[in-house]
């Protein structure tokens, strides 16, 4: 009986950790990249991303606390066709990706189409 059930475990445990996701890499394309990045904080997105091309760190006026941030990085995501979009835009409220922003620009703010999403939380 042992054997059987430790042979069922082995049989089965590839599968139990198909949706771990490996926090030294994201993938590139949007829809797999949004769902990955929900899932890691600001250290991990470092370690797996590096520093990004520009970051800016929005405060409260009274207290100089730092309630969100937003980060652009440079030719990291790829659109539906396979091209690369220039700049891809991550918006932080605490320690987490709430928004990801992809634009057709190098982040300066000229009016190109963008796609924007919001994260939805596990």
């Amino acid at each position: 009986m042992k054997k059987q059930f430790l042979a069922i475990l082995l049989i089965l445990s590839p599968h139990l950790f198909a949706n771990e996701i490996d926090k030294s890499t994201l993938p590139v394309d949007e829809k797999s990249f949004i769902e990955a990045i929900s899932r890691f904080n600001k250290d991990e997105i470092l370690k797996a991303l590096g520093e990004p091309a520009s970051k800016e760190d929005i405060k409260i006026k009274s207290s100089d606390q730092v309630i969100g941030s937003v980060w652009q990085y440079h030719h990291i995501n790829t659109a539906e066709n396979g091209s690369y979009y220039p700049t891809t835009e991550l918006d932080f409220l605490d320690e987490f990706v709430e928004t990801v922003v992809f634009k057709n620009n190098n982040g300066e703010p000229l009016g190109s189409p963008s796609q924007t999403y919001k994260i939805q939380k596990p």
